[in-house]
């Protein structure tokens, strides 16, 4: 993996609190709103970004990042643009892991298939991909040019996933293993109690070395502290993506607005 991704997670594993990994849709917004948020949230503490390729067709996505989907494609938001996103944030300096979400249908159509869309990202300056529709038995096609690119790989784990499944998704995450901390869509609040948080601990029993991010649910410092000694990273999504949509405004309005929220998550400290 990268050595942008390497640090992330040891930020996460030497931390008393998970590290942030905000997500946010690229060109929500504008270019240009989208590149003064990577940086404020850099700044605020955020040690890995997941910049999601916006779709039409989101189907793990619940009706914020829906809806932020819609706006930035309305902006004139493309998979190519994306990309200059990530080049741009790295030309001026951006450290963070930048991590691609995107549903299979764009990487094939948008950016020329598996292999390019590693090659081009690998260009641009990111370190690996999120994709949610794309199961490890099915993913050859792109691991092996993400290996030859130092890329990171990240797949999915359910409180409906078996052991088993678990075991090869946590096999086949070359960056970490995303936890999803309940069945459905992005969007809804979850109650990380003794359920969830004794999940995950099963969770990081059979991924043995490979680190843990929780996903779907985290909106604030009290899921940061609850979640402190269960996993490693935290992505916090759809509560930032719709901060960013009330504040409107200009470019520093919004990186203001999600540096103060991401500043606010990586001073959780543990129950």
């Amino acid at each position: 993996m990268s050595a942008f991704l390497q640090a992330a997670i040891r930020v996460g594993r030497e931390g008393a609190c998970p590290a942030i990994a905000p997500y946010l849709t690229a060109g929500d917004g504008g270019f240009e709103r989208s590149l003064a948020v990577m940086h404020a949230i850099e700044k605020a503490g955020a040690v890995c970004l997941e910049l999601g390729l916006p779709f039409s067709d989101p189907l793990a996505d619940g009706p914020i990042l829906q809806a932020a989907a819609q706006r930035s494609l309305a902006e004139g938001m493309t998979p190519v643009r994306t990309l200059e996103l990530i080049r741009t944030y790295r030309e001026e300096g951006g450290l963070m892991a930048v991590l691609l979400f995107s549903y299979i249908n764009p990487l094939l159509v948008g950016l020329g298939g598996l292999g390019a869309s590693a090659e081009r990202l690998a260009e641009a300056g990111g370190d690996g991909f999120v994709v949610p529709d794309l199961p490890p038995e099915l993913a050859q096609e792109l691991q092996d040019p993400c290996a030859e690119l130092d890329l990171g790989t990240v797949f999915f784990a359910t409180p409906r996933s078996s052991p088993a499944r678990i075991r090869a998704a946590a096999e086949a995450s070359t960056g970490f293993l995303y936890c999803v901390g309940r069945t459905g869509v992005t969007g809804q609040r979850t109650c990380f109690d003794a359920e969830v948080l004794g999940w995950l601990d099963q969770v990081r029993a059979l991924a043995g070395s490979t680190p843990l991010t929780v996903g779907f649910g985290v909106a604030e410092p009290a899921d940061i502290s609850a979640l402190a000694g269960h996993t490693d990273l935290a992505i916090s999504g759809s509560a930032l993506v719709q901060l960013l949509h009330r504040t409107g405004g200009s470019p520093q309005d919004g990186a203001q607005a999600a540096h103060d929220f991401v500043a606010a998550l990586c001073r959780a400290q543990p129950k």
